[in-house]
């Protein structure tokens, strides 16, 4: 499994709302990986609850995003909106197979999030950023 998400500040995008939110996604990305290092009952008492936590938060940010991109003018924001909708759909297909998880299994899941996340902000995010924050700046 990968180590625990430390946030580091080269993920922001400085867009104070889009980088909270992103710090809160991977909190709660965390809470998996945290359940992952309980006792069995513990963890299988808590994953729903982290599962529903961890796709809701996401369908608000992404849609937040969305938002945000398509207020700011940025020309590639339906595309964009296919790689949130590629990631929910795929998020939806592996939380189906994690009714009855092993801790194995939410561990693969953990670093499937751990690694689309991170490389969506570092790399997606921060080319629609790059186009909305001179906007910011002037409004």
């Amino acid at each position: 499994m990968n180590d625990k998400i430390v946030w580091d500040d080269v993920y922001l995008l400085d867009i104070p709302e889009i980088d909270l939110q992103h710090k809160k996604l991977i909190s709660l990305a965390n809470d998996l990986y945290d359940s992952i290092q309980k006792d069995d009952q513990i963890f299988e008492r808590d994953l729903p609850k982290i599962l529903k936590g961890l796709t809701d938060y996401t369908a608000y940010h992404f849609s937040h995003e969305e938002d945000f991109m398509r207020k700011y003018g940025y020309g590639s924001s339906d595309l964009h909106k296919m790689q949130h909708d590629t990631f929910v759909q795929e998020v939806v297909n592996q939380i189906r197979n994690l009714d009855k998880a092993t801790k194995e299994d939410a561990a693969r899941f953990y670093n499937f999030l751990c690694n689309w996340i991170l490389n969506h902000i570092a790399k997606s995010d921060r080319v629609w950023a790059a186009h909305v924050k001179p906007q910011l700046k002037n409004s």
